[in-house]
């Protein structure tokens, strides 16, 4: 027969267990949100049914991702600890591609042109094009809002790219 004094001792191990394990932080879609931690960031890429392919090295705020579409993006974190506010109170989006041999200055500030609500950027020396969308959290966005940027982002880039190349539509 087990004593009851070594059930509630079991039981009083099993709660301090559960309260020391950090919860996975869930996406609610009308959650207003000031700051993310990575939690958050993950939270949000599984809401979109998209895979994580990693996350930021050292406690960064940070991940790579991939659409269902096959398209890699990655959420990085920004303004962090700031004001005494914990977490990052901004999040970097962005998707980046090899550039295209008709690249030019003229077609990327033509992209930035037809395509505002992304920032287009070319770095030749390291043979990058790059499409970002920047989210101020100050004063708090819901969960859904910064998942419907990432859509923003994720729809707009190809479509950047193309006007990169110099295929205008």
């Amino acid at each position: 027969m087990i004593k009851r004094s070594t059930v509630m001792a079991g039981l009083g191990l099993l709660a301090i267990g559960c309260m020391a394990a950090p919860a996975a932080a869930q996406y609610v879609p009308d959650q207003v949100i000031a700051a993310v931690d990575l939690e958050k960031l993950q939270s949000v890429v599984k809401s979109l049914d998209h895979e994580v392919l990693s996350v930021g090295e050292g406690g960064a705020i940070a991940l790579t991702a991939t659409s269902d579409g096959g398209l890699i993006y990655s959420l990085t974190g920004t303004a962090c600890e700031a004001g005494g506010v914990p977490g990052c109170q901004g999040v970097m989006m962005q998707v980046q591609y090899g550039v295209p041999d008709t690249a030019s200055y003229r077609t990327l500030a033509e992209a930035n042109l037809q395509q505002a609500a992304v920032n287009s950027w070319m770095d030749p020396a390291n043979g990058v094009v790059g499409f970002t969308r920047y989210v101020v959290l100050d004063k708090g966005v819901t969960m859904a809002n910064l998942r419907e940027n990432i859509l923003v982002l994720l729809a707009i880039a190809p479509n950047a790219l193309e006007t990169v190349k110099g295929n205008q539509e």
